[in-house]
């Protein structure tokens, strides 16, 4: 990656040698005196050389704030990013130099699993794996680990991934008490060796993905989450504190102060020690994006994300990269509105789908942001992900969805006259839910209002605007308190068929209110069932349940949101600029040059 010149510096390196060389001897004969002080000067090079060499190499990060710490419950995307640093896993996924491609590792595991018949598999653990206070970590631990995580009186929103992601024996049974801990497939053979045992069998790719990174599947510290429990074993206060925050990952949590900042010192010990880079991890908490930019220019944080006005300003500089959203934003719609019956209408909600001009969104606020008429993000691959092979590329993913940015005036318009009729020709009125303290989420907001009101008239629409926290948001789309509200689900990138999951009834964190017995069964199938290893069958069945989604609209899909980011010339990333599903820029392998 070309950097930017730096004149300034030049110049003063010049200004310091033309001051060097008027302090030279007059006699212009140094002697023994002037050997001497050429050898300290080289000294004294060499010493500072080492003293820099030795400073501890800092990432300064800018974040939101954290809730809690504690995996099994977390629904935060910022919470995940910072649970990554300190909690270690059975696997870890990293960007390999040598193959210029992503593989996964072992990290608490000696190596990946290890099975004969895609259901049983096997994890060998490293002996004398620690936390930072000296615990052990054993098969023990984690066979601890995933009985809190199902617990049924615990209730854990983060339970599901070892029964909807993976269909681990009797798990589902135990989270809802009709089952005993005995008939889960989830054992501790001894201290190293822990055996998982699946009820269908599953894909490599579907469980290295689940037992990698710092995500619900990571090990909780037994003494301190005991020690957080409630009486009624109804809930624990572990990971909300900085005492009850342990660490089992390369790095650990030193300091929290709430919606401030968080330190994280690196951990000699962890196994990937000398694979992440940075000495210590530094995080304020910044949700307004100009600030962000302004911490970026006076060199405070190491990176930021630049769209609208910051675009047009840095768009240009070599030093910007551009990621890949694994996720598609949209307006969740509550079809199943008693206080606005009109939201039930299936012609309503595809006028909306239809009558959206995304370019004006996408191209006129963010400007990197990718239009999306579609419910899977163009990050998904189906097939061998080392291949690299997406889902958007496929015949199935085109035969889906609208073409181009799914901008159909015409067609709008036709459906929003039926719904119109339908609703005895009276005005509609719906209320659009936005996100608080984020200028362009404001903006989407009213480029929204303004588009709707226009294509079907002010006379028969009316679009009202609600401004809330984004996590008090996400808890009324939960609980069926809005109409249309701004939001998103991340979507793993390596199993798309698993992330339809989402768009189900039983889905425990639900912002949406389809319902299709016909989609259920299919994302079973693809899931967990029969069409699990058929490869041609799978990919027509994502397409078919795409199409579905299109079909009822439980989300007005607007856009990915694929940023633009600019990195400090200290920043050297290992990707070169590329950006991996999973490792994203791996920015925990850059090497940082002061």
């Amino acid at each position: 990656m070309k950097l930017p010149k730096k004149p300034f510096l030049v110049v003063l390196a010049i200004m310091m040698m033309l001051t060097f060389a008027g302090c030279t001897s007059g006699s212009g004969n140094a002697g023994q005196e002037g050997q001497g002080n050429k050898e300290n000067d080289g000294k004294a090079a060499s010493e500072q050389k080492e003293t820099a060499s030795d400073k501890p190499k800092v990432l300064r990060i800018a974040t939101l704030g954290a809730d809690t710490f504690n995996q099994h419950t977390s629904e935060n995307a910022t919470n995940s990013d910072m649970m990554e640093y300190i909690y270690g896993n059975l696997l870890e996924l990293i960007y390999d130099e040598a193959i210029d491609n992503i593989k996964f590792v072992g990290n608490h595991a000696v190596d990946l699993p290890t099975t004969t018949d895609h259901k049983v598999w096997t994890f060998k653990l490293k002996e004398g794996m620690k936390w930072t206070d000296g615990t052990p970590i054993t098969a023990k631990t984690y066979e601890y680990s995933y009985k809190m995580l199902l617990d049924p009186k615990l209730a854990n929103r983060n339970a599901f991934v070892l029964f909807n992601n993976i269909p681990v024996v009797s798990a589902n049974k135990y989270f809802k008490g009709e089952a005993k801990w005995e008939d889960v497939g989830i054992k501790a053979k001894d201290d190293t060796t822990l055996e998982i045992t699946l009820e269908s069998e599953m894909p490599d790719i579907d469980i290295l993905t689940l037992f990698a990174g710092g995500g619900s599947t990571s090990p909780v510290h037994e003494k301190l989450y005991e020690g957080g429990m409630k009486p009624d074993h109804s809930g624990t206060t572990y990971g909300t504190t900085l005492e009850q925050v342990p660490s089992s990952g390369t790095y650990r949590l030193t300091e929290w102060v709430r919606d401030q900042h968080h330190t994280f010192e690196k951990n000699p010990d962890s196994p990937l020690a000398t694979v992440y880079k940075p000495d210590r991890i530094e995080t304020r908490v910044v949700s307004e994006v100009s600030t962000r930019v302004q911490l970026w220019e006076k060199g405070e944080i190491d990176s930021v994300t630049i769209s609208g006005d910051q675009f047009d300003k840095y768009g240009e500089d070599p030093r910007v990269v551009y990621t890949e959203a694994e996720g598609v934003w949209g307006f969740f719609v509550n079809s199943t509105s008693d206080s606005n019956p009109i939201l039930k209408n299936n012609d309503f909600r595809k006028a909306l789908y239809y009558g959206i001009d995304r370019d004006k969104i996408t191209k006129g606020i963010f400007k990197t942001y990718k239009s999306a008429p579609y419910y899977v993000s163009s990050i998904c691959m189906v097939g061998d992900y080392t291949e690299g092979k997406r889902y958007r590329d496929s015949e199935e993913a085109k035969l889906a969805v609208p073409p181009g940015s799914g901008y159909e005036p015409d067609k709008a318009k036709e459906f929003f006259e039926k719904a119109y009729k339908a609703n005895g020709n009276k005005k509609i009125t719906v209320e659009i839910t936005y996100f608080d303290s984020q200028e362009t989420m404001k903006r989407t907001a009213e480029v929204t209002q303004e588009i709707y009101e226009n294509l079907f008239g002010k006379d028969k629409l009316t679009i009202k605007l609600r401004a809330m926290p984004p996590m008090s948001a996400y808890d009324a789309y939960k609980e069926g308190k809005f109409d249309l509200g701004i939001g998103s689900m991340t979507q793993n990138a390596f199993n798309p068929w698993s992330s339809m999951k989402v768009w189900r009834k039983d889905f425990p964190n639900r912002s949406n209110r389809f319902d299709s017995d016909a989609f259920e069964a299919l994302q079973e199938r693809t899931s967990i069932g029969d069409l699990l290893l058929k490869p041609e069958e799978r990919l027509k069945a994502l397409g078919e349940m795409e199409k579905m989604l299109a079909d009822y609209v439980p989300q007005i899909p607007i856009f990915q949101n694929n940023n633009a980011v600019i990195y400090q010339d200290r920043i050297h990333l290992a990707t070169k600029g590329k950006y991996f599903p999973g490792v994203k820029f791996a920015i925990l392998q850059a090497d940082i040059v002061d």
